[in-house]
């Protein structure tokens, strides 16, 4: 079993999209990253869903990957928020208590400094959600995808705005249901040989170019935390798209050409391990920086530079449990954390 430095690097990137959302809003040409930019994460970790994992092990590891550093990072920054109420910068012009309070109901209620968590609680029930739809047809994998984004167009953003944002998960689980099964086709043995090939690249860039040219027509692109799923089944078509071609390319020129870069696998390695972090943390930073920094890319490559070295330095200690999801065990308990956090993938040669 090797693991993919392509898949990884694509894994590094679709953190800095998340930055780059937050420290840039409105940027020229936003439509054409937020239409793959949230769906991208949910998409990989159905292309990494075991096929054998039971639900209640999938509980636990979601828990311990997911769920124990969201409620650390909800501590870790309501204490902040409390203290910046008392100082000459607090947060916008909501009271601490209320800013909070709506953190602690997650969804659409969660501002900065909370951004990420609707995003983390959604992945969380979506994820349990696809796990007991595996017991069932195929069949019927579709029809709940379908289901679940019928479901988010429900006026005034209504499922945005349900406990944890849990109301956004049917649609959420539809892009980890489409990873799922592209992975699967991947690996049939008819298709696997051309899929490591250069011309699942090839394909890859069409798909992309496809998906882009879909956008540029006029169809909505995403806003996924406020229930904004874009035209019904044809936007999340194109993200799926975009999202598969994302996967052909770095699985096969991104991975040919970074295993021929000394040094970079293990770089590579360490900024995935450190994505948790850097997802929960860097609206912080942004908000820090309010007044100080303001060009946008600038924002982006210091917060950066400043969540992804405290990230690597967190995982080389016990707090790396509460803060990544990377707990100091060895084996396959730490291979399943990789499968199962945003930030991190497994091994290609199989399930994880």
């Amino acid at each position: 079993m090797t693991r993919s430095i392509g898949i990884d690097m694509l894994r590094v990137i679709s953190v800095v999209a998340v930055v780059l959302g937050h420290a840039w809003a409105f940027m020229p040409g936003e439509e054409y990253l937020q239409i793959w930019r949230m769906p991208l994460f949910f998409f990989l970790t159905g292309y990494f869903l075991s096929s054998y994992r039971t639900f209640r092990q999938e509980a636990a590891v979601r828990w311990r990957t997911l769920g124990v550093p969201y409620a650390t990072w909800f501590v870790i920054l309501s204490a902040l928020v409390l203290v910046h109420e008392l100082s000459p910068k607090p947060f916008d012009a909501e009271s601490a208590g209320s800013l909070i309070a709506g953190a602690a109901y997650g969804g659409g209620l969660t501002h900065s400094p909370y951004l990420a968590f609707w995003f983390i609680s959604v992945l969380f029930f979506a994820v349990l959600l696809v796990r007991g739809l595996l017991r069932l047809p195929w069949w019927t994998h579709l029809l709940a995808a379908a289901g679940g984004l019928a479901l988010a167009e429900a006026p005034d953003s209504l499922m945005s705005y349900t406990p944890l944002g849990i109301g956004l998960a049917p649609a959420c689980a539809a892009y980890i249901l489409a990873g799922y099964w592209v992975r699967r086709l991947l690996t049939v043995p008819l298709i696997q040989p051309w899929a490591a090939s250069p011309g699942a690249g090839a394909l890859g860039l069409v798909l992309i170019a496809g998906g882009m040219v879909g956008v540029n027509s006029g169809l909505r692109t995403m806003n996924m935390k406020w229930s904004g799923f874009g035209d019904f089944l044809i936007s999340p078509l194109l993200a799926v798209m975009i999202c598969v071609g994302l996967v052909l390319i770095f699985s096969t020129w991104a991975d040919r050409g970074l295993s021929l870069l000394p040094g970079a696998r293990p770089v590579i390695s360490g900024l995935v391990a450190t994505g948790t972090l850097v997802v929960f943390l860097h609206p912080y930073i942004l908000f820090l920086m309010s007044g100080i920094v303001e060009f946008p890319p600038a924002r982006v490559l210091v917060a950066l530079a400043v969540c992804w070295p405290l990230g690597l330095l967190v995982n080389r200690t016990r707090l790396s449990r509460w803060l990544t999801g990377f707990g100091a065990k060895g084996g396959a308990a730490r291979r399943q954390d990789a499968a199962a956090t945003p930030a991190a993938v497994p091994p290609t040669g199989g399930p994880s």
